[in-house]
């Protein structure tokens, strides 16, 4: 078969559309040497592994943004058995089988988050129409999105499939050793509203003082420019511990997993949850949500709590920061847990979509 891969999202590894489609498009190349693939690119700068049956192009428009090059660079690669866009779109015209990957239905459950209707917007829709029709099959990245996804778009149940996110196992792992510095509690996250960091900076602020000044609160990702985060932060009094750190590295961002104490997710809604997944590699404890696909992820290896109470929050890490067996035990769960998700298991899972959807 011949395989098109339209990789519009790779600019963005702190987004998790971003490492998926980085990781299953390097993963594939490892497990699926039968098939032919074309990965499109926006840019030049997001390199991969070379590989005999994988083909980089480097498709750009000067003028245009998303919408339009992933509507145009797919029809620049002649006929092709699959067209894969690893996150959720569609395309006007389509020269094969077309399957799209739709993480969540975040902005279906949360109006908020809906995509504001301008110019593009209406092109396009005039162009796809009823994209339903023209999605020949849906990927998703766990049973709880799938049943979101069956729940309130018009997709048969034959036409979605399950494939887990993996784990890049080695880098995310445990450090050789652990720093000697202050100790902390961690959290990464995007700046949407449904992440609930306020919740975890609520839950923090109500330890016991003589808990909370024995460790500091760190924040990581888009999180950090939201002005209700920071505002927070001021009114409940914990700004003398509470470190906002921006955008990191993977290696930034694995060291921190690293030698945080704990990693807090206290998220509303999430299709998967790879920070928990990537914190577990690592050998951090977590405390995470128990919405939506979280608990999926999590299994048994997480405190689990209602992200709507602040005060759970505040529980669990009392318990657990005043706890060096419960965090031993947490640490040595979250590890064998995360050595179930590999990104080679989802690439061949997905190498079984794509051969499914044309059928025989």
């Amino acid at each position: 078969m011949k395989i098109v891969i339209a990789a519009w999202h790779l600019k963005n590894l702190n987004v998790g559309i971003g490492r998926y489609a980085r990781e299953l498009i390097e993963a594939l190349g490892r497990v699926d040497h039968r098939n032919q693939y074309e990965i499109l690119l926006p840019h030049a700068e997001h390199p991969f592994t070379a590989r005999v049956n994988m083909r980089y192009r480097v498709i750009r428009f000067p003028l245009f943004r998303r919408r339009f090059w992933e509507q145009v660079a797919p029809l620049m690669v002649g006929p092709y058995d699959v067209l894969h866009f690893p996150y959720d779109s569609c395309v006007a015209w389509k020269r094969g089988t077309f399957v799209s990957t739709i993480h969540d239905v975040k902005p279906l459950l949360f109006p908020e988050l809906r995509a504001r209707t301008n110019l593009n917007s209406r092109i396009e829709q005039r162009l796809v129409g009823d994209r339903w029709k023209k999605i020949d099959h849906v990927i998703t990245i766990s049973e709880h999105s799938r049943r979101d996804l069956l729940s309130h778009v018009p997709l048969r149940p034959e036409q979605v499939t399950v494939t887990p996110l993996g784990l890049d196992h080695a880098r995310f792992q445990p450090a050789v050793s652990r720093s000697a510095g202050r100790p902390y509690v961690f959290c990464v996250a995007g700046s949407d509203p449904t992440k609930n960091v306020g919740c975890l900076i609520e839950g923090f602020a109500k330890l016991p003082e003589g808990l909370r000044s024995r460790f500091d609160l760190l924040l990581a990702g888009d999180v950090c420019k939201r002005a209700d985060v920071r505002t927070a932060i001021e009114h409940l009094g914990i700004g003398r511990h509470t470190q906002l750190l921006g955008l990191l590295s993977d290696e930034q961002l694995i060291a921190r997993y690293q030698q945080a104490t704990v990693f807090v997710f206290p998220s509303l809604y999430e299709g998967f949850g790879l920070p928990v997944l990537e914190a577990m590699g690592c050998g951090c404890p977590v405390i995470s949500s128990n919405a939506a696909s979280l608990p999926e992820v999590a299994g048994d290896a997480a405190l689990l709590i209602d992200p709507r109470e602040s005060g759970q929050v505040t529980d669990a890490l009392a318990r657990l920061l005043d706890s060096p067996d419960l965090q031993a035990t947490l640490r040595a769960r979250g590890l064998a847990r995360a050595k179930e998700f590999a990104w080679d298991r989802t690439a061949r899972q997905t190498v079984a979509v794509y051969e499914r959807a044309v059928g025989p």
